[in-house]
């Protein structure tokens, strides 16, 4: 009889939080920038939001996850240019906001602050010089230097790499992190 009580309070403890685990979305993870300077490529299934001081954002392609998931885009003149009809946001103080989609967003200016959650990947263009051109965090890891390339969601890999020239030559650096931010 003791063996049965003991057996339905674990059952009792164990289901509720399987319960809860299966709801959260699988493999999401996090990716903040935080005052870049350059030229910025996201790609995000997932959510994303920000701001940049000056420059200009443009929307490579969008596909929103439902009809009431629009782009709100503030403090930018809207142009649409380019072979395959891209819209460009160009401004000062431009705030954004992307939900619930699929998306590449790229970013060519100073000041840039974006949030985004989901699975996706940032790629940095141009110069990188840790020490000025912003910070990165992946999946909630400490903010580090901006990186080439960063991914993250997916199965908690989050991966940072940088590449350097110096006197012609170039210099490999990165770092792979296994991590289970939820806990499971």
């Amino acid at each position: 009889m003791r063996r049965i009580a003991f057996l339905l309070l674990a059952l009792a403890l164990v289901v509720p939080s399987a319960a809860l685990a299966g709801r959260s979305a699988q493999g999401d993870g996090s990716l903040v920038v935080a005052n870049a300077d350059g030229t910025l490529t996201v790609q995000v299934k997932g959510v994303i939001f920000g701001h940049f001081d000056r420059g200009k954002m443009t929307v490579v392609e969008y596909k929103a996850d439902s009809a009431n998931a629009l782009p709100t885009v503030s403090g930018a003149k809207w142009d649409v240019k380019g072979a395959k009809l891209n819209v460009v946001y160009n401004g000062k103080d431009v705030r954004f906001l992307f939900p619930s989609g699929t998306f590449t967003l790229k970013f060519e200016g100073t000041g840039i602050d974006l949030s985004a959650v989901g699975k996706g990947s940032l790629v940095v263009g141009g110069k990188i010089s840790p020490s000025d051109d912003g910070t990165v965090s992946v999946n909630g890891a400490k903010p580090t230097g901006l990186t080439s390339l960063s991914l993250f969601g997916g199965a908690t890999l989050s991966v940072t790499a940088s590449v350097e020239k110096t006197n012609g030559t170039d210099k490999t650096s990165g770092t792979v992190t296994t991590s289970n931010p939820s806990g499971r």
